[in-house]
């Protein structure tokens, strides 16, 4: 009995003196600099780098409390730009890769990873590489730059892995908004429907309580107006958001959908002086859409939920939805007290 206590001893000792020289071994030391991936003050972080293997890359920079940049072109998603901050403070070792699997995960990092870089002005805080998760999905494969070895992390509370919040996607981390405008600072909008020239109107503010509807098809003012109908119509610009993005469209739908023309543009300017605009453009009816065919069993001309659209100094093509729309896109008559004349649902009509 007492010789079994004794082998016990030994053999505890001899475990804990294989962990301590596991993590002092020379060599390749694991020093406690090198196994910490979290930034404690994230308030300082002021500007953040992503770069993935297949060679997209974003910077986010922090232009003021809550609002970052995309590689200076894009408001950034604050969504996910919380969510990032929250795993750069938050982020701990659960445990140092084996020796069996150390080959096997430089080699799959090596392949695909995502590179972060953390900055406080000038100052590089962390720099480390984002792997894969673990077989339980549990934990996430990460490498600390000029380490020697690659760790398991996870966030202490949180089921998951945390590679999904790693991304360097300019399109993934763009904000969805087109319009993020203050109302009271709108001086003048002007919606242009060339597909239906009787719905083209200008709106002009001459006090902070006094608005002028214009029809442009013939230049008659409306009269009179419903100041709460303007205000609402005028908040529709506090919050408009595009759908998604459509980086996978082929070049000739590109150039049939440009040559086609556009069917509406929206301008919007602001009492500083800044100007924005909005080119819309018919989409052509694909596989998504919902509907395919009209009532009498005829292909329908265009998508009837969804178009396209452009920002003046912006290339991208963005998916945007009529129904959200329907917000901007009013028969000038609807801003004269009573019930809309024309329905928000007569799109097309």
């Amino acid at each position: 009995m007492k010789r079994n206590r004794t082998v016990l001893i030994v053999l505890v000792l001899l475990a804990i003196l294989a962990a301590w020289l596991w993590f002092n071994r020379s060599g390749s030391t694991i020093k406690g600099e090198l196994r910490d991936f979290a930034v404690q003050d994230t308030g300082r972080v002021d500007k953040i780098f992503l770069a993935d293997k297949d060679g997209r890359q974003v910077t986010l920079v922090r232009e003021a409390p809550g609002r970052w940049m995309v590689n200076n072109r894009f408001m950034a998603r604050q969504d996910a730009i919380n969510s990032l901050l929250y795993t750069i403070k938050a982020v701990e070792v659960r445990s140092p890769v084996g020796r069996n699997l150390y080959n096997n995960t430089m080699k799959l990092m090596a392949a695909k990873s995502v590179k972060i870089e953390i900055y406080a002005g000038d100052e590089n805080l962390k720099t480390y590489y984002v792997g894969h998760p673990t077989m339980d999905n549990l934990g996430t494969f990460m490498y600390l730059e000029s380490s020697s070895v690659p760790f398991i992390t996870h966030i202490p509370g949180f089921n998951g892995f945390l590679s999904t919040r790693y991304f360097a996607s300019e399109a993934e981390w763009r904000d969805k908004s087109i319009f993020r405008l203050d109302p009271k600072r709108i001086v003048a909008v002007e919606i242009l429907e060339y597909a239906r020239p009787a719905r083209s109107l200008r709106l002009t503010r001459e006090t902070d309580s006094s608005y002028v509807v214009t029809k442009l098809s013939d230049n008659q003012v409306v009269n009179p107006t419903d100041i709460n109908k303007i205000r609402k119509f005028l908040t529709a610009f506090q919050e408009t958001f595009f759908e998604r993005l459509d980086n996978d469209i082929k070049a000739s739908v590109k150039d049939s959908v440009f040559k086609a023309g556009a069917f509406a543009e929206i301008r919007v300017k602001m009492d500083n002086g800044g100007e924005k605009q909005l080119v819309c453009y018919r989409k052509p009816v694909s596989g998504g859409s919902r509907l395919q065919i009209d009532f009498d069993g005829k292909d329908l001309p265009f998508d009837y939920d969804r178009f396209y659209a452009r920002m003046s100094g912006d290339t991208s093509l963005l998916v945007c939805q009529y129904f959200h729309f329907d917000r901007i896109f009013k028969d000038p008559r609807n801003f004269m007290p009573g019930k809309d004349l024309v329905p928000a649902q007569q799109r097309f009509e």
